[in-house]
């Protein structure tokens, strides 16, 4: 079930964990952030237990600074024109 998260903190507490969501609200933060870029628009979407939350902007710079913020424990899955897609995997410290 998709649902459209308007506020940018809203859209970060989801990806730390922090943000309880109904029953979609787990103890472990989500790992996967699907990034799609196009000319217009970026978006956002963070998969969960029930929800996919998508969160669209039409502005470049507040869109590089999400991806800056984002948290340590995302997978960063970039989806550029085309439908490429471009994984980066951030090393994990044990």
């Amino acid at each position: 079930m998709p649902k459209e998260i308007q506020d940018v903190k809203v859209f970060l507490s989801l990806m730390k964990g922090s943000e309880v969501q109904g029953k979609d609200a787990s103890k472990e933060p989500k790992k996967n952030l699907y990034i799609k870029e196009s000319k217009k628009i970026t978006k956002f979407k963070l998969r969960g237990k029930k929800y996919l939350f998508t969160f669209k902007t039409a502005d470049k710079n507040k869109a590089q600074k999400i991806q800056q913020t984002l948290p340590q424990n995302v997978n960063k899955i970039v989806i550029g024109n085309g439908g490429k897609k471009q994984q980066t995997k951030k090393k994990q410290k044990k």
